[in-house]
């Protein structure tokens, strides 16, 4: 009989060392206590933990972490002010970018109040186009972020990427809850999350500086209930 004080034993995949979880963890990411690294614990009674669902295959996409040579693909819309107009972070010089991907390798799904990356890549060329990014609010609960070249808009390459992300989190790694926040004036961003069945849940009004002055965010969500009724 399974009770709540049952643990699960097995043995990590990245260092093979048996870790032990509670039977509630099943399905769930979370951080090998003797690597550190990010291990699914089994669902089937299995003896190995399962390694992150990565890369992400869309059908025109390849959702991975970054590489080092990412950077020249990275540089090409980075440096772009127009495209992080309603966007944190802002653009990045050659150096700030190469430093960024240096700190980014170490970046776990499950590494406390980071952003986890993924880069968008076009299947046939290779070229990386844009990324998308996870922040956990606790294990269960994560935001999402997704920067795309001005180049590749309008293409429903966001649209795909996002899809991919929300079978990765409610399908991979049974997450409860995801969410976006928005500037309120991005129109693109909002029709994107609505078009792939987020709700709007509300608005705070004028609680963002911006150098333009104080502008309204609104906020989209998605439960896994929700997700896994419309697919």
């Amino acid at each position: 009989m399974i009770t709540e004080e049952s643990f699960l034993d097995f043995k990590c995949p990245h260092c093979e060392e048996t870790v032990s979880f509670p039977h509630t963890d099943a399905g769930f990411a979370r951080a090998c206590p003797n690597c550190t690294e990010t291990v699914v614990v089994p669902e089937d009674g299995s003896d190995l933990g399962g390694k992150l669902p990565l890369p992400i295959v869309t059908p025109r996409l390849h959702l991975r972490r970054f590489a080092p040579g990412d950077w020249k693909d990275l540089l090409e819309f980075m440096t772009d002010e127009e495209l992080f107009r309603y966007v944190g972070g802002g653009p990045m010089e050659e150096d700030d970018l190469l430093r960024w991907l240096e700190a980014e390798v170490n970046v776990k799904l499950t590494t406390p109040e980071q952003m986890f990356y993924l880069g968008l890549v076009l299947k046939e060329e290779g070229k990386l186009i844009g990324y998308i990014g996870l922040r956990f609010a606790d294990p269960l609960q994560a935001g999402l972020i997704i920067v795309l070249s001005r180049g590749y808009q309008g293409k429903g390459f966001a649209a795909e990427a996002v899809q991919g992300l929300l079978e990765f989190c409610f399908k991979g790694i049974k997450l409860h809850r995801l969410t976006a926040r928005i500037d309120s004036r991005n129109t693109a961003a909002a029709k994107l999350f609505e078009h792939v069945g987020m709700r709007r849940e509300g608005e705070f009004v004028k609680d963002t500086p911006t150098p333009e002055g104080w502008c309204s965010s609104a906020w989209y969500a998605l439960r896994e209930e929700e997700f896994l009724r419309k697919t």
